[in-house]
């Protein structure tokens, strides 16, 4: 399916949700309860969908995730993971992985290198808590192939798992998914048990 209907293809699917209000902005849809202020944003000039949940209590972003609408199935995924946070499915992992790893480096990429870097930045910080020297850093997709061979892990954001297996096939089991929820979520920890277990 091309871009361009995939991109109505998602907007018409979640406009005729019962629940769904349409804001002022133009394709904006709002899907707020009693404890967030939930967004999804369709930014047509850049094919891309912005999901975004607030806590009303606390006014922190605790979900956000912007992807590309590329492909189908990696779209249909990060969607149903911004549902699932926002019905409560998936409760966030404050406890601390108790990691044993030699110095290892890690590489996550997404679409311009902006979310990675956070994500990034927060993994970081968990390798330092446990004081444990890893090196982790981050990119866009478009500059992948020329630095892979500096790293001993590379993880996939949600919004490039569109490339996933071609990546797979390329580069062999170094190529790893963040899963979508974990990503907008910035559940470090889980990440890391999924990379380690």
């Amino acid at each position: 399916m091309k871009k361009d209907r995939l991109f109505h293809y998602f907007y018409k699917w979640l406009a005729n949700f019962k629940n769904a209000n349409m804001c002022d902005a133009e394709k904006i849809i709002c899907f707020c309860n009693e404890k967030y202020h939930a967004h999804v944003t369709f930014h047509q000039e850049f094919e891309t969908i912005e999901l975004s949940i607030i806590d009303k209590l606390t006014n922190q972003n605790v979900f956000y995730l912007h992807f590309e609408v590329k492909d189908f199935w990696m779209c249909r995924n990060n969607i149903i993971s911004f549902f699932r946070f926002l019905k409560g499915e998936e409760k966030l992992s404050n406890q601390s992985s108790t990691l044993n790893l030699s110095p290892i480096k890690i590489l996550i990429t997404c679409t311009s290198g902006f979310t990675s870097s956070y994500f990034a930045s927060l993994m970081q910080e968990t390798f330092d808590k446990n004081e444990i020297t890893v090196f982790i850093d981050a990119c866009p997709i478009s500059e992948l192939d020329n630095v892979v061979k500096d790293y001993d892990i590379v993880l996939l954001a949600p919004q490039v798992s569109y490339v996933y297996i071609p990546l797979k096939k390329k580069f062999g089991k170094k190529i790893m998914q963040i899963d979508a929820m974990d990503f907008a979520t910035g559940n470090v920890n889980k990440t890391l048990q999924s990379i380690f277990a």
